[in-house]
């Protein structure tokens, strides 16, 4: 197919909409300039599409929609598609208000091109409802219409009539939905198909992407040219943060790709000839990256580029990795690191946080918060409390008094703290409120302790130095773990963290990902031994899990510490989604007490008679 079709991947933020537009106004020039045919932008690209409760204001839309003949004003020579919002004011949706659409508009040579049933635009037919998704609280779909199909849009280019077929992002994955668009547009022999999309990005995100597009051309025996086009940046949702990748995609008739943005988590503006096949890069490294590019948008939307950044370095690995992450993403100069030390710290973490430090070329501040601990515990005595000298009650003395400091060294440096809690601490509630639960938000909040470590390895090839140390990393030999320094909070004396790494990490983010996978899917699996044969098989072992009754007691003690844990998580700051299962509003938990399933206490019973 003759035709040059122009790829806006913008970073589209969110509520700025002069701004978008402007990004919008010099892409159009430049696909003009290269002659192409099209120029398609994303799904919401006017406004952003995590607006959240702000959908609910008529004025504001009234804002986004007087963009859209400014963009008509834009097509002369050239086809535009874009997502946008569309109101119905003479309609009332289920929520009382005027109805609300997710829709695509399309226009050419200053005149908007409509569907073959006359619609002014197109409405987006698979609206998510699940995960950090909440399209249905929002908008109204094709469907709850009754528009059982997808009109195709024509428009003659290079005196060839060209009937083309629209998609919003979810509509692709109609695989668990009662209706196909991509099929139904098949169907009816669209020569192209356009999906725009806002799609945050999870691990793996884009393999599924070629997975689902691929199997469409499976199912219908047939495929046509499928033009992907997603935004990149960070949109958020007040507790999530999501990085969108972009990794927009031209695929031909045989569901391969011709061509795609060359940075996939860019703003770019990526000219395509349908007739010539280009090679189709992947980003290596992904999750280094999309921790980078959250960090730096976070930096940019929420605080202007402009503050300090306050992180406590304890010398241990999470610190450690976000110092890397914040340097990585801003530079040194706007990294300051506290070491504040109590009598429990060992040389080894001093001297990592120091010398990290200096490798990063950041400044370090170091002081022992002895005197303010002491002091809490005189205080509490003339409350006429005794033990605060003791056992939980001081290390969360301690913690608490660290949140304390750092939010003062915040104050006076003109800046925001950075949490550094990781997932499965997050989990287990493995933090202190007020102490080193405090932060912005929490870039590694949504990462395993394992990934952790991988991350660990890709920071020092990426600054070509040991940045992070190699005493905190693991070092698996067959079926042994050794430590050079085992991870610890350092809050008392010898302590270890209590987490089974590698197997509590598998676990939780069992527990939490989506679509949901029972904790009585996992007793099944170790019932019939599949567990046991699995890669996880070896860290059953080692952590002497293959003995029933101590599998039975450390899935019991995770679960009620999970659930113990919830009104914290429900506190903590903000963390950036890499998971199909991210706390906050992603993974969504209400505060009740535990009670298992009649299923779950008759495995319990069957695992617990394998003993004997």
């Amino acid at each position: 197919m003759n035709m040059k079709i122009a790829i806006g991947q913008m970073n589209v933020v969110v509520g700025q909409c002069e701004n978008n537009f402007n990004k919008m106004a010099t892409m159009i020039a430049y696909a003009k300039e290269n002659e192409a045919d099209f120029i398609v932008f994303p799904e919401m690209c006017v406004g952003g599409y995590c607006l959240q409760d702000k959908w609910l204001d008529t004025n504001f839309l009234d804002t986004l929609i007087s963009y859209n003949d400014r963009i008509k004003e834009l097509s002369n020579g050239i086809g535009i598609l874009f997502g946008n919002v569309a109101i119905d004011k003479n309609k009332k949706g289920r929520d009382g208000r005027c109805v609300r659409y997710n829709a695509a508009y399309f226009c050419m040579d200053n005149k908007w091109i409509k569907s073959m049933n006359q619609q002014e635009y197109y409405i987006k037919h698979l609206l998510p409802n699940y995960r950090l998704f909440d399209e249905e609280r929002y908008f109204e779909s094709a469907l709850d219409m009754n528009q059982e199909t997808c009109a195709p849009f024509i428009v003659n280019v290079k005196g060839r009539d060209i009937k083309v077929g629209f998609e919003i992002c979810e509509d692709l994955w109609s695989a668990d939905y009662s209706f196909d668009v991509t099929g139904n547009y098949i169907k009816q022999d669209v020569d192209l198909i356009f999906n725009l999309s806002a799609s945050p990005w999870t691990l793996n995100k884009e393999l599924s992407r070629d997975k689902q597009i691929r199997a469409h051309l499976k199912n219908h025996g047939k495929f046509v040219p499928f033009v992907y086009a997603n935004a990149c940046g960070m949109q958020n949702t007040g507790k999530s943060i999501c990085v969108l990748d972009g990794n927009s995609k031209v695929y031909d008739a045989s569901a391969q790709c011709i061509g795609g943005c060359n940075d996939e988590f860019k703003e770019e503006c990526k000219i395509i000839d349908l007739d010539n096949q280009e090679e189709c890069k992947q980003t290596e490294d992904k999750l280094l990256k999309a921790l980078t590019v959250a960090i730096k948008q976070v930096d940019q939307q929420m605080f202007n580029g402009k503050v300090k950044w306050i992180i406590g370095l304890s010398g241990g690995l999470d610190s450690t990795i976000n110092a890397c992450l914040l340097v990585h993403a801003l530079g040194p100069s706007r990294v300051v690191g506290y070491n504040m030390a109590s009598q429990y710290n060992s040389d080894t973490t001093k001297n990592n946080a120091k010398d990290m430090a200096n490798r990063l070329g950041i400044e370090i501040r170091e002081g022992s918060i002895e005197k303010i601990v002491d002091a809490t515990i005189e205080t509490m005595k003339d409350y006429h409390y005794e033990g605060a000298d003791q056992g939980l009650t001081l290390e969360n003395i301690q913690a608490r008094v660290r949140g304390h400091m750092l939010s003062t060294f915040a104050a006076l440096e003109g800046g925001v703290v950075i949490n550094n809690g990781n997932k499965v601490e997050v989990a287990l509630g493995y933090c202190t409120m007020y102490g080193d639960s405090i932060g912005a938000f929490s870039p590694i909040g949504d990462c395993t302790k394992v990934q952790l470590f991988e991350l660990g390895h890709s920071l020092n090839n990426v600054f070509a130095k040991e940045v992070v140390p190699l005493n905190l990393l693991p070092q698996i030999e067959e079926d042994q773990v050794k430590w050079d320094m085992p991870p610890s909070a350092e809050l008392k004396d010898a302590q270890l963290d209590p987490m089974k790494w590698f197997y509590h990490d598998w676990l939780i983010s069992k527990m939490v990902e989506y679509p949901s996978y029972q904790i009585e899917t996992i007793m099944t699996s170790y019932l019939d031994g599949t567990l046991n044969q699995s890669e996880m098989g070896k860290w059953i072992r080692y952590y002497g899990l293959d003995k029933p009754k101590a599998f039975i007691d450390d899935l019991e003690w995770v679960m009620r510490t999970v659930q113990k844990g919830i009104f914290k998580r429900i506190q903590l700051p903000p963390s950036i989604v890499i998971s199909r299962g991210s706390f906050g509003n992603d993974f969504r938990e209400a505060q009740v007490q535990f009670q298992s399933s009649n299923k779950y206490e008759e495995l319990k019973k069957q695992i617990l008679e394998m003993e004997g």
